[in-house]
């Protein structure tokens, strides 16, 4: 994402490039905000006409926002305020403006609370890192994902057709032909280093079928070989937790929303960690709260909007979950929002 004009002057104007920088700005668009930018209207001359459309420039304030990762597209849907030319546009009437990757729009709200700053300047920051690439592997499948800026994105898994029924030989043939598929799958994922995970001895012997094998060497790829309990989603978030990439991950929004969540579950037994609207304001507005985490789909209830300008006035820091992630499904479990003392 490129930031054209920042929040700072009143109104941010940026141009989005990846899903990532959608879904970031989806974040911090709320009901009521005003949105402008180009878009296509359906000009009718008369009643009887089909009507074409045309480009024009639409001012909207926004009442919904709704992102499609099939189609790759931002839709902000609300009323026209304005727009030019004004013969192709009907003020008051209602209007989707469709954001794709390249677009440039601009935001403008009443005021730009640090907490959506931050936001944005994440989304940016996101874009300059290096993704990682993940492989959870077994002797019946593997099952790739990318860490990205918004959270994990699986992909199709693979299967590697092996039976017992098989010959030595052909079992053999199969087997390389698996790890093959594998290691041509790492070869093409669009980042710099693979971790290659699992249980028992697969994950080692791709290890020493990469060694050996020509095309993956000149690809470039940095392969790392780590243990897990399964090669299921439950092991690709088991490995994000674990040490051995903590290194990698420690600058990963995706970590740190898990370790603050596991502070937040200790804290419950203890009275230190409070969750719900009432109980964070309370905590908020006695001073006792050192942290506030809270989830993106939160972001636009009224309610949760007063206590965090409240923190932010009482300079406790405000972490933004992702409410699709597993941290983020487990702070929904506790009313979306919590505090950590």
């Amino acid at each position: 994402m490129k930031i054209l004009r920042s929040y700072e002057s009143g109104s941010l104007k940026v141009r989005v490039d990846t899903l990532e920088d959608m879904w970031s700005m989806q974040r911090i668009i709320f009901s009521g905000d005003i949105i402008k930018s180009e878009s296509e209207r359906k000009f009718k001359s008369d009643e009887g006409d089909e009507g074409e459309m045309k480009k024009v420039f639409i001012t909207l304030k926004v009442e919904k926002t709704e992102l499609d990762k099939t189609a790759l597209r931002l839709r902000l849907a609300g009323k026209i305020v304005d727009g030019r030319p004004l013969e192709y546009v009907r003020l008051k009437s209602y209007h989707t403006i469709n954001i794709s990757c390249g677009d440039v729009f601009e935001v403008i709200k009443d005021s730009w609370p640090e907490y959506i700053g931050q936001v944005v300047k994440n989304a940016v920051l996101d874009n300059k890192r290096p993704r990682l690439g993940i492989i959870v592997v077994d002797d019946e499948k593997a099952l790739p994902a990318y860490l990205l800026g918004y959270g994990l994105e699986f992909r199709n898994e693979i299967y590697s057709n092996l039976s017992k029924r098989l010959s030595p030989k052909d079992f053999g043939e199969q087997q390389k032909k698996y790890f093959s598929s594998i290691l041509k799958i790492a070869s093409e994922m669009r980042v710099e280093t693979i971790i290659i995970a699992g249980p028992g001895f697969t994950k080692d012997d791709i290890k020493k079928c990469a060694e050996d094998d020509f095309a993956f060497k000149n690809s470039g790829k940095k392969l790392m070989f780590l243990p897990s309990s399964n090669s299921e989603r439950s092991g690709v978030y088991e490995l994000i937790r674990s040490k051995e990439v903590e290194v990698l991950l420690s600058k990963e929004r995706i970590r740190s929303e898990f370790i603050l969540m596991e502070r937040f579950l200790s804290g419950i037994s203890s009275k230190l960690s409070k969750y719900g609207i009432d109980n964070v304001r309370e905590s908020v507005e006695s001073f006792s709260a050192k942290t506030l985490i809270v989830n993106d789909s939160m972001l636009g209830d009224a309610q949760v909007q007063y206590i965090l300008s409240m923190a932010e006035r009482n300079h406790i820091e405000i972490v933004v979950f992702n409410s699709e992630d597993e941290a983020g499904s487990q702070l929904q479990s506790f009313k979306g929002i919590a505090s950590i003392e």
